[in-house]
């Protein structure tokens, strides 16, 4: 993110006169630093509601991903990627079902935001085309990641059990 504003703004040496569009940005990567930091301290404080902490992460990301890739998706095409990182956490923290339905509304949420910019109003093109694929890759990897996370929970669960 840093650096899709670093590379998009004419002098990124001169704060004050940069877009709007980057100062709301800023504030939003600033906000979700802080937010991860405040609950990366207070794990332990919020044990009890450890789960519930954990999904509201995952959808605190979600939405986080979802302003952002509005924000700077029209200047940096990779922003994309930031709707990897609801479902990919959804895998981790949660069971398959919230997985899935965390990565179809991730992936539906991109593709909406394309078709609201744009996207999708002149037919299916080459551009139309890699936003379908971006948007089966959100899928495919968070089920990928969900697999693997099963995979090293059986397989240290056999070794408990030596």
């Amino acid at each position: 993110i840093l650096s899709a504003l670093w590379f998009n703004v004419e002098n990124p040496s001169d704060w004050r006169h940069w877009d709007s569009t980057y100062k709301e940005s800023l504030i939003i990567l600033a906000i979700s630093m802080a937010v991860n930091w405040y609950l990366s301290v207070n794990t332990y404080r919020y044990i009890h509601w450890a789960k519930q902490i954990k999904i509201l992460e995952v959808w605190l990301y979600f939405l986080l991903a979802a302003a952002l890739f509005w924000l700077l998706g029209p200047s940096w095409g990779p922003m994309w990627l930031l709707f990897v990182m609801s479902p990919v956490a959804a895998a981790l923290f949660t069971n398959r079902w919230h997985t899935l339905g965390s990565a179809l509304t991730s992936a539906g949420t991109m593709l909406l935001i394309y078709y609201k910019r744009g996207l999708f109003h002149e037919g299916i093109g080459p551009a139309e085309g890699m936003a379908c694929v971006h948007a089966s890759f959100i899928v495919v990897f968070a089920l990928f990641v969900y697999g693997l996370e099963q995979t090293a929970l059986r397989l240290r669960d056999v070794a408990l059990r030596r």
